[in-house]
């Protein structure tokens, strides 16, 4: 996974938004937040394929990421003004990104990335302070129950595509399933080359992704200071048709806002235990494989 990320060209080339993807998500917007947005943040921006999409509609962006190579990228095909891009920490992105965004995106399951529960709420917290008090933050993540199952198989398959800067790549990715105990999903990714200078003919990597169940977002969501959720959409469809925001719902992006604290002890909630536990279980099990 590490290996594949650090190839900036290539993930470029393979998650370069669809044209639907992009009206998709443009409807959301609209629908949530009842206009264009004016100031949008990534906090898993990568090279800035979706920073560079909402500069084009002349939204000021803001973007972090752990690679260095891909925010170079970023830095290089933005926008000169009203863009900052920097290399950080998705679960604190760093300061001088500044606030007062109306928008926020995150989609792609970067959260499966992380590496425990904590490390999630701490997120949602940062996430949450960067706001506006209507602003909304579109994510993408895995809703599933400890009694779910998945299909394994591919899951993403694509090539041979150009790579920028000389030759042609293939990507297959699969999934292995849900693994007993920590509920992670397990990946499995495949990428194989050609004439793409520097780069191995093959990049093979597995790695896993946090999945949530119900009860355990929503202690996210509290721990994190409180965030409702406006609409539930489809993650395996471009077309992003809406679904119940509900158990098992599955792979998702949802729009969230942040909910105004009630009282200074909901304000400052800490994780149920059952779901504090699960997340050590988790954290104890295995070793986090980090992209963002």
């Amino acid at each position: 996974m590490n290996e594949f990320y650090k190839r900036t060209g290539l993930y470029a080339a393979f998650f370069s938004p669809s044209d639907e993807i992009r009206g998709s998500i443009d409807r959301v917007v609209r629908k949530h937040l009842g206009r264009a947005p004016r100031r949008v943040i990534d906090p898993a921006c990568g090279p800035g394929l979706w920073l560079a999409h909402f500069a084009k509609k002349g939204a000021e962006v803001a973007g972090t990421d752990l690679e260095e190579s891909a925010i170079a990228l970023a830095v290089e095909s933005l926008p000169k003004r009203g863009a900052r891009v920097v290399v950080g920490d998705m679960r604190r992105p760093p300061d001088e990104l500044g606030a007062d965004f109306d928008c926020a995106i995150n989609l792609d399951n970067s959260l499966g990335h992380l590496a425990d529960y904590m490390d999630v709420a701490e997120h949602f917290s940062s996430m949450r302070r960067r706001l506006t008090k209507r602003g909304i933050y579109i994510v993408g993540l895995a809703l599933r129950e400890a009694t779910d199952e998945i299909d394994t198989g591919v899951v993403f398959e694509r090539g041979p595509v150009d790579i920028q800067g000389g030759g042609f790549a293939a990507l297959r990715t699969e999934s292995l399933g849900l693994q007993p105990g920590t509920r992670c999903e397990r990946i499995r990714q495949i990428t194989i080359t050609a004439n793409v200078p520097e780069t191995p003919s093959v990049i093979a990597e597995q790695y896993d992704l946090l999945t949530f169940t119900f009860a355990m977002f929503k202690d996210i969501m509290e721990a994190a200071g409180g965030f409702e959720v406006l609409g539930c959409y489809d993650a395996t469809d471009e077309s992003l048709p809406a679904k119940p925001f509900r158990k098992g719902a599955g792979d998702v992006v949802l729009v969230l806002r942040a909910a105004e604290a009630k009282t200074k002890a909901s304000k400052n909630a800490k994780p149920k235990t059952t779901a504090r536990k699960t997340a050590n279980r988790k954290a104890a099990t295995r070793k986090a494989t980090r992209r963002k």
